[in-house]
């Protein structure tokens, strides 16, 4: 079956949640804990965040992420802030496709596993930029 990236319009998120769900929350599960699910869904139907998914044309999904936009002096970046499930190279183009149109000049995300750090290098051809240290208080 043919997979294509759907970009869910934030009117839309509470319709398409349930298929989002159970990846997002297998992301959220090996993030540091900034988001619940709950949390997510109200901070993407507040248009805060892009929910976007990977459906084939029976609308089964594949993959779920979640995109912040973050507007630097000189970039505009589609920062993906959780994303769970598996995509393919056609799908990964249309994302990339849907970030120029609007806008956008540069793509990333952060992982604490190096095993992400090397799918994400081989499979997007994203580079690592920064290793995000922190102090929890």
């Amino acid at each position: 079956m043919e997979k294509n990236l759907f970009i869910v319009p934030t009117e839309h998120v509470h319709q398409f949640w349930h298929l989002a769900e159970k990846y997002l929350q297998q992301a959220i599960d090996t993030g540091n804990g900034e988001f619940t699910i709950d949390q997510l869904r109200q901070f993407v139907s507040q248009g805060n965040s892009t929910l976007l998914l990977v459906l084939d044309e029976t609308y089964k999904c594949y993959c779920a992420f979640t995109v912040q936009w973050v507007n630097y002096p000189n970039d505009r970046v589609a920062y993906i802030t959780y994303i769970g499930g598996i995509t393919n190279k056609k799908c990964w183009d249309q994302f990339v496709d849907w970030v120029r149109n609007n806008g956008g000049t540069r793509i990333q995300g952060s992982t604490s596993k190096q095993s992400i750090v090397r799918l994400w290098r081989i499979k997007f051809g994203l580079e690592p930029k920064y290793t995000l240290m922190e102090l929890k208080l």
